[in-house]
């Protein structure tokens, strides 16, 4: 009897008071699919969220990965453009996940990629909500709304047409930008559109035509994600990378670092892998010229020989022999020692070598001496 009425008293007591106070961890996966997009978010509250699905190729990779992670059903599939590097593996996903709802820009597109779409939301027997400015989507814990597209623009113009998402959960906040280009992050910022965020999607997979000085310096992130893969496009570009480095952010990429996964309880954030590159401000290179002969006591008419070091190879520089008579000046290369035949110069007169060179419009100054013998 009393072990019947222990256990009835154990099941009373209330375990979900010692995790109440506990935060919710949500994770945003950025899915190596490639040359492409697609990102899973799942909510702090266990709301499921699709961001594209890659290529038409990566369907099937898309779908083992959201099983890998226990997704049985989907709550929101955002469709951020047309494009068939974004949208071509959701009708995958749509045939293999029950989906909710699905957003996407009113922009439509003649492609088979995008024909299978409709097709496949059309099956579960959805319609498509309308992805712009201003809508906010249904996720319990979190400030999920669209920043972008602000207006409308020519339909052959899709990548400005994206669906651009602000997702922020506590303290910490993400940029979803789609293939967004200079455009439409000039007309979301005219629109005073709030862009501060923690983690920043890059637009476009680091075209230079996507993440302008201007989109950074409303968005201000700490990290950047830059979705990508083999291309002829020269994605991500050097304009890109640049300008990231230039605003010391921590940058990741899919193409070096595989999936990457960011972690937040609302009050910390953290990632699964190193980023690729560090926003960490790195000390300048300190320089110091210095000039040697290899023989201080030469005989009348013999050759010297003159080492400059302290800065990189093949910096050019000029060495101004101080002889008794006159000046004469050499040219020579750093890294490669300079043979100089001093003549009939005055015994017991020490000549002085003044060296200066020029590195990144900066001047260095060194100086070395010989007397003859």
């Amino acid at each position: 009897m009393f072990s019947i009425v222990f256990a009835f008293s154990f099941l009373l007591i209330p375990f979900h008071e010692t995790t109440s106070a506990q935060a919710k961890n949500m994770y945003v996966h950025f899915i190596n699919v490639g040359q492409g997009d697609a990102i899973y978010i799942k909510a702090p509250n266990g709301e499921d969220i699709l961001i594209d699905g890659g290529n038409n190729s990566y369907g099937d990779d898309v779908v083992n990965y959201l099983k890998k992670q226990k997704v049985d059903d989907i709550e929101i599939m955002i469709a951020t453009h047309p494009d068939a590097d974004h949208i071509g593996g959701l009708d995958t996903v749509l045939s293999a996940f029950r989906v909710e709802q699905v957003y996407a820009p009113k922009v439509s597109h003649t492609t088979e990629s995008y024909k299978d779409f409709l097709n496949a939301v059309k099956r579960e027997g959805k319609k498509i909500k309308t992805a712009q400015a201003n809508v906010a989507l249904p996720i319990k814990g979190v400030t999920a709304k669209f920043v972008g597209p602000v207006k409308a623009y020519p339909k052959s113009d899709l990548n400005n047409w994206s669906a651009v998402l602000k997702l922020t959960y506590g303290k910490k906040s993400f940029l979803f930008t789609g293939d967004a280009e200079l455009k439409a992050e000039s007309d979301m910022i005219k629109a005073k559109q709030y862009l501060r965020a923690d983690v920043l999607k890059v637009g476009h997979h680091g075209a230079k035509t996507s993440t302008g000085t201007a989109l950074l310096n409303s968005v201000k992130p700490t990290y950047a994600v830059i979705s990508v893969g083999k291309n002829s496009y020269g994605h991500p570009t050097q304009d890109v990378i640049n300008r990231l480095k230039a605003y010391k952010i921590n940058t990741f990429r899919t193409n070096k670092q595989g999936h990457i996964v960011a972690t937040t309880n609302g009050s910390n954030l953290s990632f699964n892998v190193k980023a690729a590159s560090s926003g960490a401000a790195s000390k300048p290179t300190s320089y110091k010229l210095t000039a040697s002969v290899d023989n201080k006591t030469p005989k009348q008419n013999s050759t010297i020989k003159l080492n400059v070091k302290g800065l990189p190879n093949g910096t050019k520089y000029k060495a101004v022999f101080k002889y008794k008579s006159k000046n004469t000046t050499y040219t020579g290369t750093i890294g490669k020692p300079l043979s100089v035949k001093i003549g009939r110069a005055a015994k017991g007169y020490t000549v002085k070598i003044d060296v200066s060179a020029t590195y990144k419009n900066k001047t260095y100054k060194a100086q070395t001496s010989f007397t003859p013998r």
